[in-house]
């Protein structure tokens, strides 16, 4: 009976262990996944058109990791991921709005170009009437 519940409490205890090595590795994990997610944020600029959201994010990964409990380390890390994930958007989008103004001033210049164009070939085939017109005139005034 005493070896029965020396092993059975000795397995409890292997598998709190292996429990709690599983949840570190699984935390490990997580916070890879979400240093990722701060490093993909930055590439897209995230530190400089979502720099709130984007420090944030790694803040609350550092309280995360320092967090001495597993739930709070879960809920740290969640919203370092999601934080982490809107700075990239929020940086995205920034910056293609800001391509949507460049392109469209440069639309507005082609636009005023062709108009500039537009009124030239006019004012030229203008011209080359009024030159056939002489002409016709003097052709006709000649006969």
């Amino acid at each position: 009976m005493k070896f029965g519940l020396t092993f059975l409490l000795l397995a409890i205890i292997l598998l709190c262990l292996a429990g709690c090595g599983t949840t570190n590795q699984s935390f490990d994990v997580l916070f890879n996944r979400i240093s990722s997610q701060i490093e993909i944020a930055q590439k897209a600029e995230a530190d400089k058109f979502a720099n709130t959201e984007f420090e944030d994010a790694k803040s609350l990964l550092d309280g995360a990791k320092s967090a001495p409990k597993s739930k709070q380390k879960e809920i740290l890390a969640k919203r370092a991921y999601a934080e982490a994930r809107l700075a990239e958007a929020i940086a995205k989008q920034m910056k293609a709005e800001n391509e949507a103004v460049q392109l469209e001033a440069e639309l507005k210049t082609i636009e005023e170009n062709a108009n500039k164009i537009r009124l030239e070939r006019q004012t030229v085939e203008n011209e080359l009437n009024q030159l056939l017109n002489q002409s016709d005139t003097n052709n006709s005034t000649q006969k």
